[in-house]
């Protein structure tokens, strides 16, 4: 009996609570009809129109509020590197998103597209862009990652490889086809960064993707006849490391990354970038505040993809 009661007392306290819940919700709805029937329609704050601002003239405190802005990313700074310091000139401006529209990993350089503000929600507008890159690839030397940022672990003959066959293995290579992604790249696979587990020595089962190389040139350096440099034009979701590793192994040989710079997001070009000091000196800040403070080398923790 006492439990049936304490029952019908709860549900009485409950139907209570939604009472005045509901009260209170009619209560505001009928607050804003008499405003609206004595005033109107309440106008909405417009928000700026979207500003696209490249140097050398610096956006004005408004243009943040809805503004994409090209960064050329340096090297050794990861894309949120860049985006932390963007941020902290918006905020000081009074605006708090900022974000980017496609990774580059510590080694590269060159195009960031961010967006900040109201501008952020079209970010998937410019990931779905076709990137190009130039770069260069090392014959006959492997690295885990695949790039510059590990250590070579693997060494193959690469003097067989001539001038013709690297041109038409590369040519080759355009077209679609599917990509395996690496082992250190931050894909994750049952919830688990692919990066963390090649560091602990674990190889990954990954799914490969559908990629569409529309260009990639190369030639070979005239000094030095293991490095070949290259332009790649690709689709979204190509890891250029990867692609240069698979015209390393079609040639009977292995090669990693040694240099990788993106150059062009769709119809945008690095050409067209701010620096982050450049940026900080047309705003009038001191570029010092912008610095990279050098931090102790620790393996790489990769972007998803080159091109997203």
């Amino acid at each position: 009996a006492a439990m049936r009661r304490v029952a019908s007392a709860e549900r009485t306290l409950t139907a209570a609570r939604k009472h005045v819940v509901d009260s209170a919700t009619r209560a505001n709805a009928n607050a804003r009809s008499l405003v609206r029937a004595r005033f109107g329609p309440q106008p909405q704050p417009t928000p700026p129109p979207h500003a696209l601002v490249s140097p050398p003239n610096p956006p004005g405190d408004s243009d943040w509020q809805n503004m994409t802005i090209l960064v050329d990313k340096p090297q050794k700074y990861t894309s949120f590197d860049v985006v932390a310091r963007v941020r902290r000139m918006s905020r000081e401006r009074g605006v708090k998103k900022v974000g980017h529209c496609g990774t580059l990993d510590p080694m590269a350089t060159g195009l960031l597209i961010l967006c900040t503000g109201k501008a952020t929600k079209i970010v998937d507008t410019y990931q779905a862009s076709d990137k190009t890159y130039t770069g260069t690839i090392r014959l006959g030397e492997g690295t885990p990652s695949q790039d510059a940022d590990t250590e070579v672990n693997e060494r193959e003959p690469w003097e067989h490889v001539t001038d013709e066959a690297l041109r038409d293995a590369a040519a080759a290579m355009h077209g679609a086809s599917k990509q395996t992604p690496p082992m250190y790249s931050a894909l994750k696979v049952d919830g688990k960064r692919l990066y963390q587990s090649a560091r602990e020595g674990v190889d990954v089962e990954r799914k490969q993707r559908d990629v569409f190389i529309h260009k990639f040139e190369v030639e070979r350096d005239a000094a030095d006849a293991q490095a070949v440099h290259f332009m790649a034009e690709c689709s979204k979701g190509t890891y250029v490391r990867t692609l240069a590793l698979d015209l390393c192994k079609s040639l009977g040989t292995t090669g990693h990354l040694t240099a990788l710079r993106r150059t062009k997001i769709g119809e945008y070009s690095v050409e067209d970038a701010w620096t982050i000091e450049s940026l900080a000196v047309a705003l009038g800040d001191d570029p010092s505040k912008y610095s990279r403070s050098p931090r102790p080398k620790k393996p790489p923790s990769p972007t998803v993809n080159e091109t997203s």
